[in-house]
């Protein structure tokens, strides 16, 4: 059986083939939220560096790069999920042509990126059109291409959905032939290890192509889970401390900083429960566990940036009208873009890519000799 994750010849069970567009679009995913992160950093040097209105011009890049990044990450899973719905296909009995509809997905999506231009674009125009009347009807007829492709967009996307879906469902639920085929013979689905010990144990050893899928599959899975099952949760808590702001002013400061930290967190912590797995690796390596909290310091200025917010809810703000609750506004978005903040995410991003380059390190001679055949009987998931 070839485990190759982007070969195309071969066979692939259902199972298999379930975990191999986990691995790829758990990878998307990551670099989904390594975009995210580093554009922050990015975006509010140049905002502050460059501009005099630093805050609009913030929002107005970061939303757009943010929205059209996403958009191209999501349109790369189904080209990068081809060789394993080909080898999909080989072990239902047919040839790699039946692949073509995968690529149907990729054209609404790129459609949809035009969103995040006309946003910029939009924002822009408001900002120096009335100084350049030329600028100014150029974007207008922008616009309305945009607001056009748009909706061509959305209904090729709700048109290709239905029979798609169907498509995906046939994929994921019809059994292979169970005789050979002139792409090969029957593959054989190995034993996975229990997932409490693959997952979230930190005793034992893990190699570095056996990490890099697990984390992959965990933090797609801890992505789509834990923040909605979370929200679901705080929304309520937040009816309640909405409550006690009304009837304690006083205390509306921090109550509404424990309201921004119950939202933030979910958002913020979901990859902690990596940290069994990257505890493995460490151990796998022989360095020190301390090591574990490296990769994760990201998340500190994600939970303290969002925390000057808190200050809007406080008593005198609220009293004082709208004047005061603007210049408390723009007080907190100019501690999110300062000097300080920017500093922060910088050294927290640096901090995190030397743990995780160290996490990616080749592994121990000796170790890789010992667990060579575990490994093997083990890990099914397709090599990187």
């Amino acid at each position: 059986m070839n485990h190759a994750l982007f070969s195309r010849t071969g066979r692939l069970t259902r199972r298999d083939f379930a975990l191999t567009l986990g691995v790829i679009s758990g990878g998307v995913f990551f670099a989904m939220l390594a975009l995210c992160y580093l554009l922050f950093p990015l975006t509010a040097s140049a905002a502050v560096g460059f501009f005099r209105d630093s805050a609009e011009v913030f929002f107005t890049v970061y939303i757009a790069a943010f929205l059209g990044l996403n958009l191209l990450l999501y349109a790369l899973i189904p080209p990068l999920a081809i060789p394993a719905v080909v080898r999909r296909l080989h072990d239902l009995g047919h040839g790699g042509g039946w692949a073509a509809p995968m690529l149907l997905l990729c054209g609404p999506v790129l459609l949809l990126m035009l969103l995040p231009v006309g946003i910029f674009i939009g924002i822009l125009n408001d900002m120096i059109g009335p100084s350049f009347p030329l600028w100014n009807g150029t974007t207008e007829a922008f616009a309305s291409a945009v607001v056009a492709s748009m909706g061509i967009a959305l209904l090729l996307f709700f048109l290709l959905f239905l029979p798609l879906a169907c498509w995906l469902g046939w994929l994921f639920l019809k059994k292979g032939k169970p005789e050979a085929n002139c792409w090969g013979d029957p593959p054989v689905e190995e034993v996975l290890p229990p997932t409490r010990a693959a997952y979230f144990s930190t005793a034992g050893t893990v190699t570095r192509t056996a990490f890099i899928r697990r984390s992959l599959l965990l933090l797609l899975v801890l992505g789509l889970v834990l923040p909605p099952a979370a929200q679901l949760i705080l929304q309520a808590m937040a009816g309640v401390f909405m409550i006690l702001i009304a009837a304690i002013p006083e205390a509306a400061r921090i109550l509404a900083t424990g309201i921004i930290i119950l939202f933030v967190l979910p958002f913020v912590l979901f990859p902690l429960p990596l940290l069994p797995l990257v505890r493995q690796r460490l151990r796998t390596l022989g360095h020190s566990p301390y090591e574990a909290f490296l990769p994760f310091a990201v998340l500190l200025p994600l939970l303290i940036t969002p925390l000057p917010f808190a200050r809007i809810f406080s008593s005198e703000v609220l009293t004082e009208g709208s004047a005061v609750m603007d210049g408390a506004l723009q007080s907190a978005v100019d501690s999110m873009i300062g000097v300080p903040s920017i500093l922060l995410w910088t050294l927290c991003g640096i901090l995190s890519l030397i743990g995780i380059i160290r996490l990616l390190a080749n592994d121990d001679i000796s170790y890789r000799r010992e667990s060579s055949d575990e490994s093997e009987v083990h890990d099914v998931l397709p090599k990187m």
